[in-house]
């Protein structure tokens, strides 16, 4: 796949990203598997032929990696991951357990 078909989708999902309001949260797309990695990131890389969508956990360890063929069906689950950690967050502070990261996203 070509680099700027590449980028093409990198704005698709960042376009989808600002409109739903989750810029705050902590992601990556497309930078290389190993490049700027953070605690609690979403995830979404090209890898051979394939497409990966995962979470980091503490000390950016992989947690729940999922491989996809079609950029759509990687796209659904990277935003479908971000949903879930905004939910799971809020929950925590509501309960009075620490998010797993400061975000103004808990508290809406």
């Amino acid at each position: 796949m070509n680099r700027d078909l590449m980028e093409e989708y990198k704005k698709i999902l960042e376009d989808d990203i600002q409109i739903l309001d989750y810029e705050d949260l902590r992601y990556s797309i497309f930078e290389g598997p190993e490049n700027n990695r953070q605690e609690y990131q979403i995830r979404i890389e090209k890898i051979g032929e394939t497409f990966e969508v995962y979470m980091t956990a503490d000390r950016a360890g992989v947690m729940g990696k999922y491989k996809f063929k079609d950029i759509f069906d990687a796209f659904h689950q990277f935003l479908s991951i971000m949903q879930d950690t905004i939910l799971s967050n809020r929950k925590r502070v509501r309960d009075g357990d620490p998010p797993e990261y400061p975000c103004q996203l808990w508290d809406k």
